[in-house]
């Protein structure tokens, strides 16, 4: 059985809450995986999600493969106790959008602890040159095969 749940801070209405929901939904039908989603805030998703959400509080008792979005999640799964495989997969880079710190940035980015995931070739190529550290992979929107391939499942 593969327990994989995403951090997200919430899954109201976007293009991220959408693919993960859709593809989440996807494994409903796989007896072996189980998905799941850990949440900051309730809000009404954009698609029914046909497994767990549950409030982040909840998390420091997951053991599986933890996926968080942005450099705040990857903050947290970090700090949580070491029974999850932790993964960054960058669904935006933080730093074009909004000034981060680059010291707290780098403090994540490069912790051995998390793989870092781009969502396209890209997006791969700015992550190292803003890191100087290579993703493990590329997912396109959630997809559940490249994803399961890159967590080596």
């Amino acid at each position: 059985m593969i327990n994989i749940a995403a951090h997200l801070y919430d899954l109201s209405p976007s293009q991220k809450s959408f693919y993960l929901i859709k593809e989440f939904n996807k494994c409903m039908n796989d007896t072996d995986i189980s998905p799941s989603v850990f949440h900051n805030r309730n809000c009404i998703p954009p698609k029914h999600p046909f497994f767990a959400t549950k409030m982040s509080l909840f998390m420091s008792s997951f053991n599986g493969v933890l996926i968080g979005t942005t450099l705040e999640e990857a903050r947290t799964i970090l700090k949580l106790p070491e029974k999850s495989d932790r993964y960054l997969y960058l669904w935006n880079l933080d730093w074009l959008k909004n000034p981060v710190h680059f010291q707290a940035a780098m403090q994540i980015l490069r912790d051995d602890k998390i793989k870092i995931i781009a969502r396209s070739v890209s997006h791969a190529d700015l992550i190292e040159n803003f890191c100087n550290k290579k993703t493990v992979g590329i997912v396109d929107n959630w997809n559940m095969k490249q994803l399961l391939n890159i967590i080596g499942e």
